[in-house]
């Protein structure tokens, strides 16, 4: 008698997402003006409106991860979904996260009235251009080099 030894069929691999500066400035997007877009009213008033453009995007993080994203109106059930995943991701310091991650982090924040399941999740990450997500360089390919 023969033990199988083949390796179990394991589900998806999802590769890891982040907010890629690189990308917002080959798009020409204002990434500081994007993530201070996100801060809660109260962190907000500190800055102006010129001030923020010429900052530096982690800064913000650094609030959002501190205080905003800890607040009630962070993340509401009724957040576009392309709009959950770029705050999961501020909330998260921009560390990079799978779909299966942010699924995870939408399923325990709402209530299960829409679909976010992991393909769901990577299906948006996928066409995310707009709000500079995009994959986690991977060394020694192409993209990583």
């Amino acid at each position: 008698m023969t033990s199988d030894t083949r390796p179990e069929a394991e589900g998806p691999q999802y590769r890891p997402y982040f907010i890629d500066p690189e990308g917002a400035e080959a798009s020409r997007r204002s990434l500081p003006v994007l993530v201070a877009n996100r801060l809660c009213y109260m962190c907000r008033q500190g800055y102006a409106d010129d001030e923020i453009a010429t900052s530096d995007q982690q800064d913000f993080i650094d609030i959002i991860v501190g205080h905003c994203s800890n607040e009630q109106d962070f993340l509401l059930p009724d957040t576009p979904m392309k709009e959950a995943i770029f705050r999961i991701l501020l909330g998260n310091s921009n560390d990079p996260m799978n779909a299966e991650e942010i699924s995870a982090d939408l399923s325990s924040r709402w209530p299960m009235t829409r679909s976010t399941s992991p393909d769901v999740i990577q299906r948006l990450l996928d066409n995310c251009a707009y709000y500079c997500i995009g994959p986690v360089p991977v060394p020694g390919t192409e993209e990583g080099a």
